[in-house]
């Protein structure tokens, strides 16, 4: 398995997709979501999940990674630019702009695609998609340990995206 995405150019995500967007919430995190292709998928997956995470960020969080999306029961490779915001075939789970340790933000605002902001220097953004052997049973506003949980055996095949995104003053 294979993860492309069109939001890529030169090895950073374009800037529509982090800070430099026009597209943020009322706490101007952005929101217009990266989009993504999973290629070569195994034939007996059901759905997929996927994190957006950003490991640079323990440093400036002192001590946690910083999750910028969670989103399970996909049912197709591919995930359409702000898909996030626009559509409904996937359910998403809680990004890390919800932690006291972040902004605070409440969960309904916090279950979508909280975009890159990274302070210091550019940071290297992974992208996990992992096929499924089931369609997990989760609720909209679930957490990362809850969505491991559910996969704990049933994943078929992992892949990953890396990109950069560069520094947001």
């Amino acid at each position: 398995m294979k993860i492309t995405s069109t939001g890529i150019e030169n090895g950073y995500f374009k800037d529509i997709f982090g800070g430099y967007s026009q597209y943020v919430n009322e706490n101007k995190i952005p929101t217009y979501s990266i989009p993504f292709k999973i290629e070569e998928a195994p034939e007996m997956a059901k759905s997929y999940a996927a994190v957006l995470y950003d490991l640079d960020a323990y440093e400036v969080t002192k001590g946690f990674i910083w999750i910028h999306w969670t989103l399970a029961n996909l049912l197709t490779t591919e995930v359409l630019a702000n898909a996030s915001q626009e559509t409904s075939e996937f359910i998403q789970g809680v990004n890390s702009s919800h932690s006291p340790m972040g902004y605070n933000q409440d969960k309904e605002t916090s279950s979508y695609y909280g975009g890159m902001r990274p302070r210091g220097r550019d940071h290297n953004y992974i992208l996990k998609v992992y096929a499924l052997d089931v369609i997990l049973d989760l609720e909209p506003g679930f957490y990362l340990n809850q969505l491991h949980d559910q996969m704990e055996n049933h994943i078929i095949t992992t892949a990953k995206l890396v990109a950069k995104y560069r520094q947001f003053h």
